[in-house]
């Protein structure tokens, strides 16, 4: 399995988002967990988004800023508590569904994370985000830290390298509520960043996170079911038992196929949730105990490629990574997409295509291989190309009879 897999996991939730931005705006489930403290959920395109709020006599505080597709939302439903903008923003970690909304009020709140948030939202596939200097922390930590806010004090601590290199915990301890961003996944499978995490150690950093915990906590994940210190235990419990099958099965010489086609983790199925299943948790671990250490990505040079030298010379280049640096770089197709893809984000159309393009023409049979023809489609439309944006489009549902918005946009094209 490529070292992108969490990354396919995260796109493919920013896939199901795109299509449903700008049509409609995201609503914000709102709910009082105590007397200062709020939560705000909403739909990340198949899982759930969540957004701690902080609210008292010193303003407001903010765990997570949640999606930036979802940001001016945020920035509405904040307002309405009737405290101004934050006064903190505090990062779970790095990746894009908790902290792309950061920026949204503007440099006024200060945000705080791990010492590596910030050189990792300066790097790789983060890079084509472009994210603005306020939202980069400007407090940042390695070990432990207090924030006295509120009327209580919150207590924030690293446990980076499990699920990212930017994993912290924040600890209100009045109010007996524990954020723990991505350490779980409430009653479901984790993902892991394939660049930055580390499946084997994540039962190790889940159980010490555990053991500091007292009894009587309210846990609050970043995506999946709130729960208590005892349902953490079950998902702690998962970790190490389903870790421990899979070693021991691949000590016996069987690889990941084997231990899927054997189903050997039937017993845990209860823990399927919308982007991790069961088999995909057996190539996680499967992956992290024959190959943990994975190759660069093509994103940085790629990133700097297109914006020093243009999108022509970028491809050029690319095709120069994968003829004389295959040692050095990973190549699966997937890439191709996923720069594609976050061009496309930032309304870059004509570069966006030519990645597209690229993918489909170098990856025919890839797993990202009908979202780039979908996304081609929909860009070939926008540049007034009806042919070409059919032809594409066609060809999504020909490789996803399932791709119900490339059916609606030929029947548009249709009728025009």
């Amino acid at each position: 399995m490529s070292c992108l897999i969490f990354l396919m996991t995260l796109m493919m939730g920013a896939f199901a988002v795109a299509s449903a931005y700008p049509q409609e705006s995201s609503v914000f489930d709102v709910t009082q967990l105590t007397d200062r403290i709020y939560k705000l959920s909403t739909d990340g395109g198949g899982y759930t988004v969540k957004i701690i709020v902080s609210v008292g006599e010193d303003g407001i505080l903010l765990v997570d800023a949640g999606q930036k597709a979802t940001a001016e939302d945020l920035k509405k439903q904040v307002l309405e508590f009737g405290k101004g903008i934050p006064k903190y923003i505090i990062s779970t970690h790095a990746h894009v569904e908790h902290t792309g909304g950061n920026s949204i009020f503007g440099a006024a709140p200060v945000v705080i994370g791990h010492k590596n948030l910030r050189t990792t939202l300066r790097s790789g596939l983060y890079l084509f985000d472009e994210f603005p200097d306020e939202s980069l922390p400007e407090i940042t930590f390695s070990d432990s830290m207090s924030l006295f806010f509120n009327n209580e004090e919150i207590k924030l601590i690293a446990y980076p390298g499990a699920h990212d290199n930017s994993d912290i915990i924040i600890w209100f301890t009045e109010s007996k509520i524990v954020c723990v961003g991505a350490l779980s996944n409430g009653s479901h499978f984790p993902s892991v960043d394939g660049g930055t995490g580390d499946i084997r150690k994540y039962p190790g950093i889940v159980g010490e996170v555990i053991s500091i915990l007292p009894d009587d906590v309210t846990i609050i994940p970043g995506h999946g079911e709130d729960g208590t210190i005892d349902d953490f235990r079950a998902f702690h419990d998962m970790l190490v038992e389903t870790t421990n099958i899979v070693r021991t099965e691949m000590a016996r010489g069987k690889d990941a196929a084997t231990l899927q086609e054997e189903d050997v983790l039937a017993d845990w199925a209860s823990f399927e949730g919308s982007y991790v299943n069961r088999n995909q948790w057996i190539q996680y671990l499967a992956r992290g105990f024959t190959n943990p250490d994975y190759k660069k990505t093509i994103f940085e040079p790629m990133y700097y490629a297109i914006k020093e030298k243009g999108v022509e010379e970028s491809i050029t280049h690319y095709h120069d990574l994968k003829n004389n640096h295959r040692e050095e770089y990973e190549f699966d197709g997937n890439e191709l997409f996923y720069i594609g893809y976050k061009l496309y984000l930032i309304d870059k159309l004509r570069e966006a295509v030519k990645f597209f393009e690229l993918s489909t023409n170098e990856y025919p049979e890839g797993k990202t291989t009908w979202m780039c023809y979908h996304f081609a489609g929909k860009i070939y439309r926008e540049m007034g190309d009806k042919e070409t944006a059919k032809a594409f489009l066609k060809k999504s549902l020909e490789l996803n009879p399932d791709d119900t918005e490339a059916d609606e946009i030929l029947k548009e094209l249709d009728r025009e």
